[in-house]
């Protein structure tokens, strides 16, 4: 499919600022210590650990955007860090990570979840978080199983970042991809 109209502004502002909050609250945030930056109303950056690599400094930042959400799941993009000192509260402070950069998962396909560092839009290669659970995956061609589709109401951001977590606790995660060059 291609892009749907984006959601209202300020609905999806309020919806994302529920959601971002719940989720803060949650059990399963603080099992899994995320921590969440807000960006602007529309963004916000969570960053995730990989279960076996917690306490060694291994870790990731996801990029989480509202422009479809709720009706669609948030656009979803491994990002960089700004640098030391830079402002952290700015969207484009936190650019996409490069697919060599130690900002970028390796993970071994699975069934339900891949990465794909360039993949090929319909506006340009991007980043491919590929999931049921995230916008892109959508717009991409894929074909998720009724029980695989993201459904207002029931879904939140909990959703996609629980999808991310998974595969980073997966024997399939292998590393960042800085650390994994051969």
């Amino acid at each position: 499919m291609s892009a749907p109209s984006a959601a209202d502004v300020e609905i999806a502002a309020a919806v994302l600022a529920d959601h971002v909050e719940r989720a803060q609250a949650s059990e399963v945030a603080r099992q899994h210590g995320w921590t969440f930056t807000w960006l602007d109303p529309l963004h916000v950056v969570v960053e995730v650990r990989p279960e076996r690599t917690a306490g060694n400094g291994g870790h990731f930042f996801v990029k989480l955007g509202a422009e479809y959400y709720d009706l669609h799941p948030p656009t979803t993009t491994f990002v960089c860090p700004p640098e030391p000192g830079a402002d952290t509260s700015t969207s484009s402070a936190w650019s996409p990570a490069p697919s060599d950069s130690r900002w970028f998962p390796v993970l071994e396909p699975l069934p339900w979840f891949a990465v794909h560092g360039a993949y090929s839009f319909a506006d340009g290669p991007g980043q491919l978080v590929c999931c049921s659970m995230t916008f892109e995956y959508y717009i991409t061609g894929h074909n998720p199983t009724a029980g695989q589709q993201w459904r207002q109401g029931q879904h939140t951001l909990v959703a996609t970042l629980s999808r991310i977590q998974d595969a980073l606790d997966s024997p399939n995660y292998r590393g960042s991809a800085d650390a994994v060059r051969p």
